[in-house]
Parts: structure tokens; sequence; C-alpha cells
């Protein structure tokens, strides 16, 4: 799963498309949409997160507030993410010391620049936008230089890429199986073999958490498929250890352990994404390795739980929606959307076409039907003291 997302050359995210441009797999022409290409609100709702961090940091962490914070996005899509909130911490004098990227693709890291420098400078001009490009910084590695830094950490649609094990519980009685592939006939087939220790090890912790959690549902049946990812707790303890001070903001679909490993969920969560299709057949995910996004749901009790672990680090967890919602997108939503000075437009859909796009990426992003349940968002917050805004909400 690793080589056939990342790999230098043939890796999903690093192909080039049909014009010899490099244009990602983003978009209509793509195989998917993500939030920030739904409209600017969740670049408006992140820009409101990072502005509260700014007066927390007046007001408890005046050492940081003075040098100033930063933002640092994983996985930043097309890039269209950080044009939209640099545009709107802009607008509100708020801007970063700092934006760091933090992406493996080469090509992807062409097109984040491409997509950026064309935004700003459309929205503030050649000359403020060549100032908030000189804020901008590619990181070469995945994981991130260990020196003291303060801020915003961005993470929307990363963890779900990251590679997992595909086990089988086959019993009580019986070993856990991994589902790998091997080379057969000059072709890649699915291969069981016994679990590793460290993967027969977190499932058995998986089915006994569920079974003590919930023990009025029903137990897995034999073949119950599921993930695990080896690389989701490490990647989480990086994300706190490399923070000295301030907010983290997860968002991406998946669940808490309950429902992730609800034993109606017996066939997993990877998928294949190709042309706006979720692909659900195994062996199209190894015809070609490369051609398709590969992504399982995310186990956000496990996230939480590594966090946890580290001192000073309280958490949130909440709906997309109910996020969103606690931003204030709704009072950004209607000054950006409605002519308010108009009677006649209230309560009446914009008539422009753009903004109408807009409310329809808006109502995406909210409804329970599409991206506003599906999606989480964990808060993690370190450094916080409880302040004359109310306390820092309690942990997950």
């Amino acid at each position: 799963m690793l080589a056939a997302l990342t790999h230098p050359t043939e890796g999903y995210y690093s192909r080039s498309r049909g014009d010899g441009q490099p244009s990602g797999p983003f978009g209509p022409q793509g195989d998917f949409v993500t939030a920030p290409m739904l409209g600017p609100w969740l670049a408006m709702a992140i820009s409101e997160a990072f502005q509260d961090l700014c007066r927390h940091a007046d007001r408890q962490a005046p050492a940081w507030a003075q040098q100033g914070l930063s933002i640092r996005e994983f996985g930043p899509g097309d890039g269209s993410l950080a044009a939209d909130l640099l545009i709107d911490l802009a607008k509100a004098q708020r801007l970063p010391v700092v934006y760091e990227f933090v992406e493996v693709s080469p090509s992807l890291a062409a097109l984040q620049r491409k997509t950026i420098a064309l935004r700003l400078e459309q929205a503030l001009g050649a000359a403020q936008a060549s100032e908030l490009i000189g804020r901008l910084s590619w990181l070469d590695q995945t994981r991130p230089s260990p020196n003291p830094w303060a801020g915003l950490v961005v993470a929307n649609e990363v963890a779900d890429a990251l590679p997992v094990k595909r086990f089988e519980w086959r019993g009580p009685d019986q070993s856990v199986v991994e589902w790998g592939l091997a080379w057969q006939d000059a072709g890649w087939t699915w291969s069981p073999r016994p679990a590793q220790p460290d993967l027969a090890q977190a499932v058995a912790a998986r089915r006994q958490a569920y079974r003590q959690a919930r023990s009025d549902l029903p137990d897995w049946r034999p073949g119950h498929l599921g993930e695990w990812s080896p690389w989701l707790g490490p990647w989480a303890r990086g994300l706190v250890e490399a923070l000295d001070w301030g907010q983290l903001l997860i968002l991406d679909y998946g669940y808490e352990r309950v429902e992730l490993d609800h034993a109606d969920r017996s066939a997993g969560t990877l998928a294949g994404h190709l042309r706006h299709q979720r692909i659900d057949d195994p062996k199209a995910w190894i015809v070609e390795p490369g051609q398709m996004d590969l992504t399982a749901h995310v186990d956000f009790t496990a996230l939480a739980e590594t966090m946890a672990a580290t001192d000073g680090v309280d958490l949130r967890l909440s709906s997309q929606a109910r996020w969103l919602l606690d931003q204030g997108v709704l009072d950004r939503a209607q000054s950006a959307l409605f002519h308010l000075a108009d009677p006649d437009a209230l309560g009446q859909p914009p008539q422009d076409p753009a903004r109408l796009a807009a409310l329809a990426g808006l109502q995406t992003l909210l409804s329970d039907a599409a991206m506003g349940q599906q999606f989480l968002v964990l808060t993690a917050s370190k450094g916080f003291l409880a302040d004359e805004d109310g306390p820092v909400p309690p942990p997950v």
C-alpha cells in the first residue's frame, strides 16, 4: 500500500496526468473531491481556529505570541486549503510566521506551489502574494525537525492513507490471518499467512475491548475482516511530540473503535477510489498498483489513546458538521453569500452561479447524508490553561 501510494515515479500520488503537467488526482477530472474544493468553508473554520489560538497565546504564552505562531499542514492536496487559509488570515491580519507543508510527492508539491501562487495573486495582488509566498516552506522529510515549534497543525484526509495491514479473524481458537500479496503467474494475487505478533496482539486487544465496551452487540463471526495501521500510533505520537505549544486538527473519515469494529462491518473498510467511484473488489486494487487511491477508515480511538498518553494534551472529538458550526461557519457563509442589505433577497438562494456552487459545497460539508457525520475532527490542545473564555473541552 505504501509503494502503491507514494513510489516516487509510479505511486498514485506521484503520477502526472495526460497533459504532462502534475494535476493530481483531485477535482472533477480526477478521482475524488476533498473538503477544500467545496468552497472556502473549511479554510474559514481553520482560520477561526488559528485566530483563536493566537488570542490564547497572547494571554497564556506571551513568549510564543511575541515570536509568532506557525501553521504546519500534512498532505496539502492541491494547495487549495493553504491558499484559502492564507487569504483569510491576511484579511484578518493574523498571518503565521511560517506556513510549512509536509508532502511526500514532488509532483504534488509542484502543484501546490502553482495553485497557491495563482490564488494568492488573484485575491491579494502581486505584492502581497509575493510576501506571503516568502513565508511558505516545504519540508524535505515526512517527519519535521525536532526544533521547538508552536502553532497549529492541520492534517485533512491524511490518516486514511497511512498503510494498513489487512487481517482476518477466524475464531477464538484460531490464529489471526494477515492477507498480503504474492507474485504468481506474472501478476499479484492475495495470499494469507499467520499474522505476525504485533498484528495478532492488536487484533486480540481490539476484539476484547469491543466485547467489554458493548457486550450487548453481536460478537465477531469467523471470517471477520478489518485493518490495522502500524503507522497510525507513531505518526500521532510524532505530531504531539513535535508541538511545544498549540493545537492539532485531524480531519478525516473514520470511526471510534466500537463502531469501527462492529460485527456487521465484517468486510473491513479498505477501499479504492477511481474516477469518483468507490472500488470494493480486492482483486481490482492490485491489478495495476498505483492507478487508484487506497484508503481505510481511521481508528479515532487509537489516535486519541496515543495522544492522550502525552502530558498536557487535551482532546475533543466531534463530527465535522458540529466542528464547523462551532467555528461559526454559518455566520461566515451568511456574510459571504447573501446580500443582507437587500430585504427582497432574504431567505432566497444566491443568484450568482459561483455563490450558488459555494452554498452547495457548504451543504455537502454539513449534511448528515454526506460529509457532516461521516467525517470526524479530533482536536488536540497542548499546553492550554483555562482562561476567561472558558475551560479547554474535556478529553475524549
